[in-house]
């Protein structure tokens, strides 16, 4: 082999530690952060080539997904929905009690007396009825205007909320969509590269081609392999987002 291919060849490998040991300081990046929430006796745990899984089997995808179901399911799982019914509920209360200051009062009222003339068999008691009328209910008008307005406030911030979600369901399913065709896409291409590679070891073995053009497919192989591993993880990722999307980790409004 000539000194300039030996020197090639040295470069190439170079060139391939360097890459390995930044790929080596990424994972352990997000090593340490992925250790700040899981410990164990006090210490963040570790972890290595044997303890990473690998990607879970890709879920099924026959089974298409009802948009009106999990739009619906969505918009009583979600926690800002739920957030305004609550405050909702909490502001019909209170219009409840603006409205019931605005009504007339009827009071009756009974105790014990010591006057002589009120005394019967002994005992003395003293009865009366209190009726008053609410002329000029400043603050309880005021009360309840405000809360008719926000009332009117929350309805119609509802209305936002459950729109969002359902945009969000529709985002949501089109990321998932646009990454399993790109995994498929990154998969075959990975497919074709480790095909052209290993065609063009054969050649180099019989003196049909050079060093260079067995280095370039490596490295071919070598892209084909990371995109498809970024492939899958934007899959998995755009899975997680439709889970939140349509709620799965909550449980609905009764």
């Amino acid at each position: 082999m000539a000194e300039f291919d030996v020197t090639e060849a040295h470069q190439e490998v170079q060139r391939r530690l360097e890459n390995v040991i930044k790929a080596k300081r990424e994972a352990e990046q997000e090593q340490f952060k992925l250790s700040l929430f899981l410990w164990d006796q006090g210490a963040p745990i570790t972890f290595n080539l044997q303890t990473v899984p690998d990607f879970p089997p890709l879920p099924s995808t026959s089974a298409s997904h009802s948009r009106e179901t999990d739009v619906d399911l969505a918009q009583q799982r979600r926690p800002e929905i739920l957030q305004i019914i609550l405050e909702a509920a909490r502001n019909h209360i209170d219009l409840g009690v603006a409205k019931n200051n605005l009504l007339p009062d009827l009071r009756a009222e009974a105790e014990p007396t010591r006057k002589p003339g009120e005394f019967v068999l002994g005992l003395g008691y003293r009865f009366g009825l209190q009726l008053s009328f609410p002329f000029l209910q400043k603050d309880a008008t005021g009360q309840q205007m405000q809360m008719k307005a926000k009332a009117e406030r929350l309805l119609w911030d509802q209305q936002y909320r459950m729109q969002q979600v359902a945009l969000d369901i529709d985002n949501a399913n089109s990321a998932v969509l646009r990454a399993e065709e790109r995994m498929q896409a990154a998969s075959q291409a990975l497919v074709y590269a480790r095909s052209l590679v290993k065609g063009e070891r054969t050649r180099f073995q019989v003196g049909a081609t050079n060093l260079l053009f067995v280095n370039l497919r490596e490295r071919n192989v070598v892209d084909a392999e990371v995109s498809y591993i970024q492939a899958q993880a934007e899959y998995y990722q755009a899975q997680a987002f439709y889970q939140w999307a349509i709620g799965h980790w909550t449980q609905p409004v009764a």
